[in-house]
């Protein structure tokens, strides 16, 4: 089971570009360097992204390493709520202040069809280490628009609706350092194999809403990407930029070829396309990641031709 592992304990470390602004390890998926959790040292205290279910234990002790009681936190901040991004939100509230979200709100108070719908999604195996989703009471929770700011003291951050990889999807500005949280808007980042994969998930994936969002995260013209797996990246145009070609090949490598080569002759294309020179991750870990694309970009196309049909 993906919980019981034992697992060192990773403690919030500060990105090189700001004194304020730290990053955690959780080693979600017992995979190193794939699950960041990020806490801004503020006058107010703010956390983004909230790992799994089963992350939420290495969150309450990074923070206290930090020096900080979990009653600390004045913010809980997820990009969206698929588990491995708000999962760990109804098992930290607990100890810890408000979580905010605008549209997916009613899944966060009643998870059972958001953790029915990812378990069909993912399968049952990966569905487990994908973990599960505490219900959250609705004055735990603050919803936020498009534009809305949480100001923390010296940085505010301001909220993008951003969807293409699931409608409740947000990206999350600090006006301070200029850097932008992606969440999953921005796809997949490997760092230290420097790898940037697609991410696109059943069942509401959506290939021309994503591409829209990356024009738009091009236009705030972001020093670096926050990624939630994994980590900053500083060339945030290039990564933009290559993403904006990545997605559309594999959509149509999935649309072109799936019928004709089948799953594994997909997944041996695109992880030549994209993974070929991987060293630091397991190839097991980059194709299980593939697969679940693979099935989101496929349910996508049959939207597409069931609307085309239909319309």
């Amino acid at each position: 089971m993906a919980g019981t592992a034992i697992i060192a304990p990773m403690p919030f470390e500060r990105l090189p570009f700001d004194a304020e602004t730290h990053l955690a390890d959780v080693q979600m998926f017992q995979q190193e360097a794939f699950g960041a959790i990020y806490l801004i040292d503020d006058d107010r205290k703010a956390i983004v992204e909230t790992g799994t279910s089963w992350d939420a234990n290495r969150i309450l002790e990074a923070v206290r390493s930090f020096g900080l009681r979990p009653a600390d936190i004045d913010a809980l901040v997820v990009s969206h709520i698929h588990l491995d991004h708000a999962g760990g939100a109804g098992f930290l509230l607990p100890e810890m202040p408000r979580a905010v979200h605008p549209r997916g709100l009613k899944h966060l108070v009643d998870p059972t069809k958001l953790v029915a719908s990812a378990r069909e999604a993912l399968g049952p195996e990966e569905a487990d280490v994908f973990g599960t989703m505490r219900a959250i009471q609705p004055d735990r929770l603050v919803p936020v628009n498009e534009g809305d700011r949480l100001d923390l003291g010296k940085h505010s951050l301001v909220f993008f609706d951003s969807p293409g990889h699931a409608p409740h999807e947000l990206t999350i500005l600090d006006e301070r350092n200029r850097c932008l949280y992606t969440g999953d808007a921005a796809g997949l980042y490997f760092p230290g194999d420097e790898i940037l994969m697609p991410v696109t998930p059943a069942p509401a994936f959506d290939l021309e809403k994503n591409l829209e969002t990356f024009r738009r995260l091009l236009a705030l013209n972001p020093r670096a990407l926050l990624f939630s797996h994994y980590g900053p990246h500083t060339q945030p145009k290039a990564a933009i930029e290559a993403m904006m070609a990545a997605y559309p090949a594999w959509a149509r490598v999935v649309r072109d070829k799936l019928t004709s080569i089948g799953e594994e002759g997909v997944l041996r294309e695109l992880y030549d396309m994209s993974c070929r020179a991987a060293k630091r991750y397991p190839r097991d870990f980059l194709e299980r990641r593939i697969r679940v694309s693979i099935t989101g970009l496929a349910t996508y196309h049959e939207r597409m031709e069931h609307a085309a049909h239909t319309g």
